[in-house]
């Protein structure tokens, strides 16, 4: 039987539900806005993915995720998100 996700989804989609928890933790202040991070870091993973495959920068790579882009652009997307937020 075929595994039914890929390790490095798997990851990345484990560090964007850490990631929003985290930031939920710090300042959020209702449900609503936990789903909001959520989106919003997942969004910022996959950009940072695709940032990092453009750039092909293997610093810190996990498999095929690139960790330190994955990162930062959750935490960008993250803070833009609480910027605009009303």
């Amino acid at each position: 039987m075929a595994a039914l996700l890929n390790p490095t989804l798997l990851l990345a989609v484990l560090l964007a539900i850490g990631y929003a928890s985290l930031f939920h933790l710090w300042t959020g202040r209702s449900l609503r806005d936990l789903f909001v991070y959520l989106a919003a870091a997942g969004v910022g993973v996959i950009v940072g993915q695709w940032i990092g495959g453009t750039i092909a920068l293997d610093l810190l790579r996990i498999g095929q995720l690139h960790t330190i882009e994955v990162t930062v652009g959750a935490f960008l997307a993250l803070l833009i998100v609480r910027t605009f937020e009303l």
